[in-house]
């Protein structure tokens, strides 16, 4: 019996060979097929006669191959295919340039449906079919029986040698064997809430819509607002957010192991020992963690805050927390710059209570090294930052309880999973500054609970952007003045060395013009390929003034902190995310003068290009620019390659569907609430949801573990 989870070669006309192709493309079941979904339509109803057909419209029209020949002419260099095409009403004349492969495809006697523009022939006075397109037609196959004519028919893509025609009939005879099955994924309550038709229906809807909606276009078939499209797109955030309110439970059945103490009198103390005045944002998100580590299940929280917004003192306030209830804390950042800047800035914040953190990088070596491994192991270390370092076999703690990590999307899930792993149960604590759409975060993050800051420190100064274009009177008119007053210059470039592939400007090039077009000013250049002790040395330079101009590739996105720095110029610009140069932004204007950042576009930009970067000269808000480089970029790019899993939706849309989404989340908060007994009803959904289940693995490669490790 044919089920939705039964395999792709059992079925009829894929054999292996098909039947391989059909894996590369990610096709394995009958599930995978059915999401296969055409990418237009071809309304195919009421086909004409071939003495209806009208001059100079592209029409589609079935008939059999009376006759077809090659012919040679001189004045063209390649072949001419010519056939009589017949159908009891009259004959048409049909002609290919150069398409040998049709003699084969198309003999005498095959029956076929064509499509493409009717001219009329001075030559022979004749109408005319030049290169139409056709599919063979089972002549047997009639009426509502033929997957091909007299409906509207989808059209896929093709790839692998797999033909439109060849899925077309794939899709209609599996749709048939499927005919009355009782599968789907949505629970009954959600399908009569929402008026959804079964299953089956909308997936037949998908592939073989009985008619165009009313006032609507084929078009419309592609809308969001076509029923069963709006049926699929609603499926697809139940059955991830389902998953991610299952292992939110699982986490949270887990129970707490660390138990921690906090005082009433500890937000004040922590608060009264800062140098500065928390935000109303900031007091916030620290009353939520403190409620988090008081619950009887672990941590698990996302903390997302724009540029400036402060996220390193809600980190100190958890990692104060946690070491005063006796465990130890790890804060793990994916660069050294960034590690060290934490450093810094918590050894400042801490001085005050008595608390200092130890760094560990992979430049920490010898006996320093040791000491620290020795100093976790024994407990005697008991806040330590760094990077990748932190999760080397040899490093053990003897009761880590607190793990944040600091722009968590640069790590891959391993390492993540390993560091969260040398612990019984840590609480987690993940931030990034890079903002993330509000759409986004609840579908990808949503087994964690969120918090926003949104509000950046009284006195803060809005950083200018400008576009501007890069030549000689930028750098004399714009540049200069900046560097004559002893203000410091960031110049970041794309690439670090000249590409023959990638036409940008490279940081190394760049170096070298800057260097002789400024002279006497010292320029310095800073790289990701620089060993690390050089790195630290033009830091050091820079952070100290004796280095006015510094030229960078993105290794200074996050973590640097030079308050004399007050202009950043952007290299080809148009070559990074909007939410990247976001963050880029967020280096300059740190201190009391007012901060200026230049967008300079690659002379191979486009309009397209330009317009997006535009969204930065018009707004300095974070979440809002994260929104537009969402909706630019797609999810997928937005949140990196190492984002391994993460769910790539079939209609859904995160800004398009928001408003769905969060119905979703809802529906399936209050599905879970109405407890297992009522849900062992529906023993037919059980089944259902462990099948799609299955799909979803297959699909979302590594969904669930992508989900459990974050």
């Amino acid at each position: 019996m044919l089920t939705p989870a039964t395999s792709i070669s059992s079925l009829p006309d894929v054999g292996p060979r098909r039947g391989e192709r059909l894996s590369k493309l990610g096709i394995r079941t009958v599930l995978d097929l059915l999401y296969t979904l055409p990418f237009r339509y071809e309304d195919r109803r009421g086909v004409p006669s071939i003495e209806n057909l009208r001059e100079g419209e592209p029409q589609g029209f079935l008939a059999t191959v009376s006759s077809i020949r090659k012919k040679e002419i001189r004045k063209l260099r390649v072949p001419v295919i010519e056939a009589i095409l017949s159908d009891g009403s009259g004959s048409i004349k049909a002609v290919w340039f150069g398409q040998e492969y049709i003699l084969k495809a198309l003999p005498e006697s095959a029956h076929a449906f064509f499509f493409g523009r009717i001219e009329y022939s001075e030559f022979d006075r004749s109408i005319v079919v030049k290169s139409p397109v056709f599919e063979k037609v089972d002549p047997g196959q009639k009426g509502r029986k033929s997957f091909h004519v007299n409906r509207i028919v989808p059209v896929y893509r093709e790839s692998l040698g797999l033909t439109s025609s060849f899925f077309r009939k794939l899709m209609g005879e599996t749709l048939l064997s499927l005919w009355g099955s009782d599968f789907d994924p949505l629970p009954e309550s959600i399908r009569k809430k929402y008026v959804f038709d079964s299953w089956l229906k909308m997936i037949v809807g998908l592939h073989f819509p009985a008619d165009i909606p009313s006032g609507g276009s084929l078009e419309s078939l592609l809308d969001p607002s076509y029923p069963p499209r709006k049926r699929l797109i609603y499926e697809e955030f139940f059955l991830l957010e389902f998953l991610m309110f299952q292992k939110k439970a699982d986490i949270r059945a887990q129970g707490r192991s660390n138990q921690y103490r906090i005082a009433p009198e500890d937000f004040t103390h922590f608060s009264s020992s800062l140098p500065f005045s928390l935000t109303n944002a900031q007091k916030k998100v620290m009353g939520e963690i403190s409620a988090d580590l008081e619950k009887d299940y672990p941590m698990n929280r996302l903390l997302l805050g724009d540029v400036g917004s402060g996220k390193t003192v809600i980190a100190a306030w958890a990692l104060y927390l946690a070491i005063k209830s006796g465990f130890q804390c790890a804060l793990m950042a994916p660069t050294e710059i960034l590690a060290k800047q934490h450093e810094k800035t918590l050894s400042h914040l801490f001085s005050p209570l008595g608390l200092t953190p130890s760094l560990l990088t992979n430049s920490v070596k010898g006996s320093e090294r040791k000491a620290i491994v020795s100093g976790v192991h024994s407990g005697q270390i008991s806040l330590l930052v760094g990077t990748q370092a932190l999760i080397q076999e040899s490093l053990n703690f003897s009761c880590l309880g607190l793990v944040v990590i600091d722009e968590q999307h640069r790590f891959g899930v391993d390492q993540r999973r390993t560091l969260m792993g040398k612990g019984s149960q840590p609480d987690t604590l993940l931030m990034t500054a890079t903002p993330i759409p509000r759409s986004l975060a609840l579908s990808y993050y949503g087994d964690m609970d969120l918090s926003i800051l949104d509000e950046k420190p009284p006195g803060r100064l809005p950083v200018q952007t400008r576009i501007s274009r890069s030549d000689n009177d930028f750098w004399d008119r714009i540049v200069r003045p900046f560097l004559e007053r002893g203000e410091q210059v960031f110049v970041v470039c794309p690439l670090i060395e000249e590409s023959d592939v990638i036409e940008a400007k490279d940081a190394s090039s760049h170096w070298e013009f800057l260097s002789t077009y400024f002279s006497p000013v010292e320029v310095g250049l800073l790289t990701g390929r620089m060993p690390y002790e050089s790195r630290e040395e033009m830091m050091s330079r820079f952070r100290s003034g004796e280095i006015l101009m510094l030229v960078s590739t993105t290794v200074i996105e996050v973590g640097v902190d030079i308050p004399n720095a007050t202009v950043m110029v952007v290299e080809s610009a148009e070559r990074f995310g909007l939410a990247q140069l976001h963050q880029l932004r967020g280096r300059v204007g740190r201190g009391s003068l007012p901060g200026f950042f230049f967008l300079l576009p690659g002379e191979g930009a486009s309009d397209e290009a330009i317009a997006r970067l535009h969204v930065l000269e018009e707004s300095d808000d974070g979440f809002l620019v994260a929104e537009e480089d969402l909706r630019s970029r797609g999810p997928g790019e937005f949140l990196g390659t190492r984002q391994s899993g993460a769910p790539a939706f079939i209609c859904a849309d995160l800004l398009r569907d928001f408003d769905t989404l969060q119905s979703v989340r809802m529906d399936v908060r209050n599905f879970l609430q109405e407890g297992d007994s009522q849900r062992a009803d529906h023993q037919k959904w059980v089944w259902a949801w462990t099948t799609v289940t299955d799909f979803i693995r297959s699909r979302y490669t590594g969904v669930e573990e992508w989900i459990r490790v974050r």
